[in-house]
């Protein structure tokens, strides 16, 4: 019979190679926040160390979440635990995030938790690794564990802290002050989204704070908004929850509205898939390869897919170990590809829709369009537009014909194949540089003024009107316009 021989891994070497595996920054501090959210944890407060002092620099994570004895958080710290049962609230799978997703980012791991009045903690300090061997502090070093007085002050709670940024060192050159202060940033809008909906719960809300701070959830499909058209739950085998959405059009949206979605390049950028275990959000803003073009289009950017999944579906979907990417199964490909494009069609109909402007002149509208002999579109400037007319009435007719002349040129150069390519490679600035805006909202203040002599009617009437003419049919400018007519 063969002899067994027993070859355990260095433990050095191994904890090195794991801290490779694929962590950002930003994904390692929410794979804890899994698991205070497992520990059933409603307040999460996050502190990035605000010293100057590189060797004391630290980032600290503190739940009220069940605690941990020193059996239990013994087993938390080895590598590869396992549970007899996985719940269906709890978000880790794989019995390394804890410790991958720390040390990862940093060479030192401490953890104190605090069960029945009593506190415990272990170390992982990767330099003085032997053997597998844990360092467990006593009560003369707990005192000494940063922000160890916070948990003092809960009934149940864990403290996790990671200190010496060897990683971050070396991408910023020893800064880690500036390292630790762009992770912050980048760090607390990815909370924000991956944790939303248990940010957004009624029933057992989950609060996280970052630097005292309390973050605000995201949320991509505007679910409140009564403009936003939901598509009905599909329910699949195994408990897999699929709903897509189709957000209001971007006229519609408010200054609210935008910072509810995470910002305006979300608008575009967050098109897509939204993959959710257990209501934490896995991926996102991608069609997952289910399209002949994968990449974000403008005509679609309206469009989301929810779906959501069990973590008892962590195989079929090979959930990976970052707890970021996903595979889809291919016994649901079709049914997604389906729906895929249905949601598709139905964002490019509302990009058409709003962006559809009539054959004939209409004064609302600063540009028209016509079709030729051809059937095909082209677009002009419309003279007719009040904005303009409003312009160039008072001029004498030769004045007059020359404006209109240059209107005319500037129509038949507009460049429509450069504008196509920038905005569906999502390469187009949306946003209006601050001196072409000062000059759109000048314009609007003195039709404002001739609205208010030529009607005698207040200020407000004359807001009223001009809502329903370009460019103050765009919440962005009319708020921008209101804000600045109501100083004068």
């Amino acid at each position: 019979m063969a002899e067994r021989i027993k070859n355990p891994p260095n433990a050095y070497e191994l904890m090195k190679s794991i801290r490779s595996v694929g962590y950002s920054f930003k994904t390692a501090v929410a794979d804890i926040v899994d698991n205070s959210i497992s520990a059933y944890a409603t307040h999460i407060s996050i502190d990035f160390s605000t010293n100057s002092d590189n060797e004391n620099m630290y980032v600290a994570i503190l739940d009220n979440g069940d605690g941990m004895n020193d059996v239990a958080l013994l087993k938390a710290m080895k590598y590869a635990s396992t549970k007899e049962k996985y719940g269906t609230n709890d978000l880790g799978r794989f019995g390394l995030g804890l410790k991958s997703a720390s040390l990862s980012q940093c060479r030192i791991l401490t953890v104190a938790s605090k069960i029945n009045n009593k506190i415990c903690a272990l170390m992982w300090n990767i330099d003085e690794v032997q053997d597998w061997e844990c360092i467990k502090l006593n009560c003369n070093e707990i005192e000494t564990i940063p922000n160890i007085d916070k948990l003092k002050q809960l009934n149940n709670g864990t403290l996790v802290v990671w200190q010496n940024f060897d990683i971050g060192a070396k991408k910023y050159k020893g800064l880690i002050q500036k390292f630790l202060s762009d992770s912050m940033e980048e760090t607390s809008n990815y909370l924000r989204i991956v944790f939303h909906r248990y940010m957004s719960s009624k029933k057992n809300k989950l609060v996280i704070l970052i630097n005292n701070y309390e973050l605000t959830p995201v949320d991509p499909f505007l679910e409140n908004n009564p403009k936003t058209d939901k598509h009905k739950e599909i329910e699949l085998e195994g408990g897999i929850k699929i709903k897509g959405y189709i957000l209001p059009h971007q006229s519609d949206l408010t200054a609210n509205d935008i910072e509810l979605l995470g910002g305006q390049d979300e608008l575009n950028n967050g098109q897509g898939f939204y993959i959710y275990r257990n209501y934490r959000l896995i991926q996102y803003g991608t069609w997952l390869n289910l399209t002949a073009r994968n990449i974000s289009n403008e005509l679609y950017k309206y469009g989301r897919i929810r779906v959501d999944i069990p973590n008892t579906m962590d195989e079929l979907w090979e959930v990976d170990i970052t707890k970021k990417n996903v595979i889809v199964p291919k016994s649901i490909v079709n049914q997604l590809r389906n729906l895929v494009r249905e949601i598709r069609k139905d964002s490019n109909s509302k990009s058409q829709k709003r962006q559809r402007i009539g054959y004939e002149n209409d004064e609302t509208k600063i540009w028209n369009k016509q079709l030729n002999r051809e059937e095909k579109t082209s677009f002009y400037i419309n003279s007719n537009a009040f904005c303009i007319r409003a312009y160039i009435d008072g001029m004498n007719d030769k004045d007059k014909t020359k404006v209109l002349r240059l209107l005319d040129l500037i129509s038949k150069t507009l460049p429509l194949n450069d504008i196509y390519y920038e905005y569906a490679s999502n390469k187009c600035s949306k946003e209006v540089e601050d001196d072409k805006l000062d000059s759109i909202i000048k314009i609007g203040l003195d039709i404002l003024n001739d609205f208010q002599k030529q009607m005698n009617c207040s200020l407000d009437e004359a807001l009223d009107k001009i809502r329903v003419f370009d460019p103050f049919n765009d919440e962005r400018y009319y708020s921008k316009l209101k804000k600045e007519a109501k100083k004068c």
